[in-house]
């Protein structure tokens, strides 16, 4: 007798469902998708689309079977010629609202390093690997050659405790285990498309095939959700802390994949987890809540700081992440960043100019404090401005000293810049920053160099702000010059990649004749597929160019994002 509450997925195959929730056991034991939505799905109509959806379930059972025998078979998943997108509801599930997680092994999902595959003598000489190895293998994949790449200024320090949380978060947390398969897989299928000849179709289909596997997290993630939406912030801080670092990390892998749709859903859903941990309780401030999330690993007298533990150093990172994103994202939508009220807190010092701030931007993403607080401001002061404007009480005396307050801290820090001496790390420690630096020689070093592009792209978005869409000014011209300058002096262009927001308003902003050489900077990164948000840059600004006799001089960058039907976080 089969069961009329079960999931949908036994219905459609006509099984008896125990009922379990999030994944019940058939679901679980085949390793295939649970689907147990309230409601009824579009594809279960009794007709075409219900007969398809069998299909597919038929091969992902063959799939499954396949991996549980360790052999990574391609051909019984569909073949498609479209790239992979996190957004579809008949391969993943992409998470609208906010997740939870829990570091416990649910239904479905073995702790990755729990059964290490042993090797001894009596072993078959050319025993085939199974699912499990090559998951580490990816794992490590990532942890090893694409983390680095995707954060390059990220190297803390050995007395810091290193980037070793990154694992120990992937291990002990269900959905950065599949983020991080999935991340590590597309890049795998990108290295090799650019390395391999032919079997494209498989590459692609190896990565969909990991993607798949996120299903079951996302349900578990969504139950979690609910279990904990209710609990005193206090008693669930880890889980919510992991839970914000995973939606980051998700939102970060749509980017990759180009899939720019779910940005915004992604980030005010960490957005909004971030604002509970800071206001959801009686901690006074984020170094409050570090000391919540445990002890550090060790300390040293003679540092600030010890080493801090998995969850703090999780923590920090994605904090760091957020402020960035947010900033960038109330930018691209013309609206005040929605964490600007944390931008204080967070990243300057109480005491002292002398003393560091919680959170450094330039050890996370290269770029220093004072610019994203500018930035912030200038968000804030646009969409004050389009505000007052709209409601016809606009005061410019008002806008033109918020506005030269902000222009006087950017020029300030730019000459500090320019006076500063290199500063680098020497002596024993230092060697080990050599031998694992992902960043090009530059002189002053490359944090500088992001620093001074990001500072520049600042002062064009406040020109525009503040006097409209006028591409032939003194101003804009003047730092586009500088920015286009600076742009041609990376020593490697790789580089572009870390200021993709900067290189995509100076491409807005330049002249015709200035086409070609933004156009060059993008061109040079290959494989194109590795640097998503650089190309849509590119795409966004040639959409411009196109339409720059109907641009007039109430146009704002914000417009120029939208051009494209949707809202790019460039990031």
């Amino acid at each position: 007798m089969k069961s009329y509450d079960g999931c949908w997925t036994c219905r459609l195959r006509k099984k008896r469902c125990d009922e379990i929730r999030p994944v019940c056991r058939n679901c679980s034991t085949l390793q295939i998708t649970c689907h147990f939505e309230e409601e009824k799905p579009l594809w279960m109509d009794g007709g075409l689309g219900q007969k398809e959806k069998a299909e597919e379930i038929k091969r992902e059972v063959k799939s499954a079977a396949a991996r549980r025998r360790g052999v990574l078979s391609f051909d019984v998943l569909e073949p498609i010629t479209v790239e992979p997108s996190l957004d579809s509801s008949t391969r993943t599930i992409s998470p609208p609202t906010l997740f939870s997680t829990d570091s416990t092994p649910s239904n479905g999902y073995v702790e990755p390093w729990s059964k290490l595959e042993g090797w001894s003598a009596s072993d078959p000489p050319k025993r085939e690997p199974t699912e499990s190895e090559l998951d580490r293998r990816f794992v490590m994949f990532y942890f090893d050659h694409f983390f680095p790449f995707l954060f390059p200024f990220y190297k803390p320090s050995l007395l810091e405790g290193g980037r070793t949380w990154v694992m120990e978060l992937v291990q002990s947390d269900q959905v950065m285990w599949h983020t991080t398969l999935a991340f590590s897989s597309y890049f795998v299928s990108v290295t090799l498309d650019g390395a391999v000849s032919g079997h494209s179709v498989c590459k692609t289909l190896a990565w969909e095939k990991l993607l798949r596997q996120m299903g079951v997290t996302f349900a578990t993630l969504k139950c979690n959700l609910q279990e904990a939406a209710s609990a005193n912030i206090q008693d669930v801080m880890v889980r919510t802390v992991r839970t914000m670092g995973s939606i980051i990390q998700l939102q970060r892998l749509e980017i990759a994949v180009g899939n720019f749709e779910n940005c915004r859903k992604h980030l005010g859903a960490a957005n909004s987890l971030f604002r509970r941990i800071m206001d959801g309780s009686e901690l006074l401030n984020f170094c409050a809540v570090l000391n919540v999330l445990g002890r550090p690993l060790w300390s040293i007298k003679s540092q600030e700081r010890g080493a801090w533990n998995s969850d703090q150093a999780a923590f920090r990172f994605y904090s760091a992440l957020l402020i960035v994103d947010d900033t960038v994202a109330g930018i691209c939508t013309g609206e005040a960043p929605e964490l600007l009220h944390y931008h204080a807190q967070l990243l300057t010092s109480d005491r002292s100019a002398e003393e560091k701030p919680p959170l450094s931007l330039e050890e996370f993403v290269g770029c220093e404090n004072w610019v994203i607080l500018q930035m912030g401001e200038i968000a804030a002061l646009d969409a004050w401005k389009k505000a007052a404007k709209k409601a016809g009480r606009l005061d410019m005396m008002e806008l033109v000293a918020r506005a030269s307050a902000i222009q006087r801290a950017l020029l300030e820090n730019l000459a500090r810049l320019d006076a500063a001496v290199d500063t680098s790390q020497s002596g024993w420690l230092g060697l080990f920053r050599v031998y694992n630096d992902q960043l090009p020689p530059m002189p002053g070093g490359c944090a500088v160099f992001v620093t001074r592009v990001w500072a520049h792209a600042a002062l064009l978005y406040l020109a525009v702000s503040v006097s409209g869409w006028q591409p032939g000014s003194v101003a804009i011209r003047e730092n586009v010059t500088r920015i286009l300058g600076l742009l041609e002096r990376m020593s490697a262009p790789e580089l572009l990649r870390t200021v993709v927001w900067p290189y995509c308003i100076v491409g807005c902003l330049c002249e015709p004749v200035e086409e070609v050489r933004v156009r060059a900077m993008a061109e040079a990164l290959a494989p194109h597929r590795l640097f998503g948000t650089a190309r849509k840059a590119l795409e966004i600004m040639e959409n411009v160019w196109k339409r720059r006799d109907e641009l007039t001089v109430e146009t704002d960058f914000a417009t120029c994002i939208r051009s494209l039907g949707y809202v790019s976080l460039l990031v």
